[in-house]
């Protein structure tokens, strides 16, 4: 992402690497980047405990909510999403979605249980109350359909990580990002595909990083060993709760110097070279990942269809992807 640029009419500007130009010229979109709680996400990798691991998937939360704003910027969202979209990752604490390995919920959404406290404790308040803004509201993103929408609908959250990361990994390239952003409508709040091809893209693809990257037995094994770090710590009063509230190299660094066995056998584990594999009983480890797959709404003879209305090919590839992910895994450490 690049710096702010000031042109002759004052607005400010970002480039990213996927959509182009950020506008920052509303002065609401400025100071709320400008916050603390905002410039925090520069220092909170997207992909957890992996970018530590992996140094092509080193883009941070402040990257993905930039890219979020953006997105909901080229579907001509108004401000308000617009800001809600900038500040729907402040409540990530450090490491990410680690912390739903710490403390295990099927929905990895520690996050968005914790988000109001977490908000209250910043200066993200202050600063939307000199709009004249509810902080709650704001920072809801529920109450925004075009920022956030459940599984399997789609988002402008979900589609900017997804696309994110797919392109950090070559899963596709840009030329395909650009053919589908220009297949995207807005119909009555919701993000709905314009084509069969593009919701066949989509959907597939999405299916493809979700089995390579978010739950991937690799990247899930890396971050229940993570997991098991931090409990270590935490068990050993070197870390509490409190401190996932920091940022991701403050706190490796503090675990990396902890003279406590059990943290540093479980560090050690967090290299490239470390594999598992999933087994029926007698793991290793015992982790409850999350598992992803859209189902695109289709514009399809003048309605709205679900992708796997139209295409039974790709129901019964999601369908059984998902239960092929689905439940608690047994993992074993196979090379270390």
């Amino acid at each position: 992402m690049s710096e702010i640029q000031d042109n002759q009419n004052h607005q400010r500007e970002l480039f990213d690497p996927i959509y182009g130009t950020i506008n920052l010229n509303q002065p609401l979109l400025r100071d709320l980047y400008s916050t603390q709680a905002v410039q925090r996400l520069a220092h909170i990798y997207q992909a957890g405990i992996t970018a530590f691991i992996r140094p092509e998937r080193q883009t941070t939360r402040l990257d993905h909510s930039l890219g979020v704003l953006a997105l909901l910027q080229f579907l001509g969202a108004p401000l308000e999403e617009q800001a809600a979209g900038l500040l729907h990752d402040v409540p990530h604490t450090a490491f990410s979605h680690v912390v739903d390995f710490v403390f295990p919920n099927a929905q990895h959404a520690y996050h968005e249980i914790h988000r109001e406290k977490l908000i209250a404790d910043s200066d993200l308040p202050a600063c939307l109350e000199c709009y004249g803004l509810d902080w709650r509201t704001i920072t809801e993103s529920d109450n925004f359909s075009l920022l956030e929408q459940a599984l399997p609908a789609l988002c402008a959250d979900r589609l900017d990580y997804f696309l994110r990361d797919g392109l950090a990994l070559r899963l596709f390239e840009q030329v395909e990002v650009n053919a589908f952003l220009q297949n995207l409508r807005v119909i009555e709040g919701r993000i709905v595909v314009g084509t069969l091809e593009a919701a066949r893209w989509v959907g597939e693809a999405f299916i493809a990083a979700d089995d390579a990257i978010w739950c991937s037995v690799q990247e899930v094994g890396w971050y229940a060993c993570m997991a098991e770090a931090l409990r270590a710590a935490m068990a050993a009063k070197l870390l509490t709760e409190a401190d996932l509230k920091g940022t991701d190299r403050a706190l490796m660094i503090r675990l990396r110097a902890a003279p406590i066995p059990e943290v540093q056998h479980w560090l050690a584990l967090l290299r490239p070279e470390v594999d598992f594999v999933r087994v029926a009983s007698g793991g290793d480890l015992t982790v409850l990942p999350k598992v992803r797959a859209v189902d695109p709404p289709t514009l399809h003879n003048g309605g709205i269809l679900a992708l796997s209305e139209l295409d039974p090919a790709f129901a019964s590839l999601r369908s059984n992807y998902i239960a092929s992910k689905q439940g608690s895994w047994q993992l074993r450490i196979v090379s270390a």
